[in-house]
């Protein structure tokens, strides 16, 4: 069987394994979520004098919930490779290198990043309907659209868009390729390799522009690759984040491609 086909039957045999064998676990990690947003934004109400919550407070929790709870759960991407003997039962099951990645990345990632916040909306209506039973206070409910809808310029809203789901795919795609190159701790491991990089960065960028000069440097507007208004800077940086997704689903590929062998 070769790594790289992908055979429908035995992909979808490869999701009723796991479903059948993790749904307790699914369940209990979904009612944690839950119970979790249920209880901080209970708290919260109760510190802010059982006030309602409102809009901006719920886009804040909306996106603390979802990029902790994600990272969390797209850190420890690839289970079996924590251990050499899980490791060596999910090598030998019959399904091809392509598969396992598609499988995993549709579990970790494009399951999840509906399923997160469709929860987070769900439990935080339920929360406001039910103290609303003992207060005077009346809860406005929010509607989903505001899930993913951005106050934004029109004149940037395709870019800024662009960018925050770039942005956002990015976080969660190098918690993924950090779970599958690291054995033990992924995601501790990865934060750390991402700060350092990170760090290694702004130290290079601030010795550049300020000690070599660059930043006294004026490019002309013809320059492609080099930003001279907001629109330019907000596609080049989108286009980067996007090129980096795809090099990061690709080196998680090719180590899961490398435990084959």
């Amino acid at each position: 069987m070769s790594s790289n086909t992908f055979n429908g039957k035995r992909f979808l045999l490869l999701c009723k394994q796991h479903f059948i064998h993790n749904t307790n676990f699914l369940l209990l990690a979904s009612v944690a979520y839950v119970g979790m947003v249920f209880i901080v934004l209970s708290v919260t109400q109760v510190v802010n004098g059982f006030r309602p919550h409102e809009l901006d407070v719920f886009q804040v929790f909306l996106i603390g919930f979802v990029i902790v709870f994600g990272i969390l759960y797209v850190g420890h991407s690839f289970p079996a490779f924590r251990s050499k003997e899980s490791t060596i039962n999910y090598l030998m099951v019959p399904a091809s290198v392509l598969e396992k990645f598609v499988f995993e990345l549709m579990i970790r990632i494009a399951i999840m990043i509906p399923t997160l916040p469709v929860l987070y909306w769900l439990t935080f209506h339920l929360q406001g309907y039910v103290f609303a039973i003992f207060t005077d206070a009346t809860f406005q409910p929010i509607g989903p659209e505001y899930l993913v809808k951005i106050d934004v310029p029109d004149d940037y809203k395709f870019l800024i868009y662009t960018l925050t789901a770039a942005a956002a795919l990015l976080t969660l795609v190098l918690a993924f390729t950090g779970a599958a190159i690291f054995t033990k701790q992924p995601l501790v491991k990865t934060l750390f390799s991402v700060a350092v990089i990170v760090m290694f960065y702004i130290v290079y960028s601030y010795l550049v522009v300020t000690h070599l000069g660059v930043g006294r440097y004026n490019p002309p507007e013809t320059m492609f690759l080099v930003p001279t208004n907001e629109a330019k800077a907000l596609g080049l940086i989108s286009i980067a984040l996007i090129i980096t997704v795809a090099v990061m689903l690709f080196v998680a590929f090719r180590k899961l491609k490398e435990r084959e062998v």
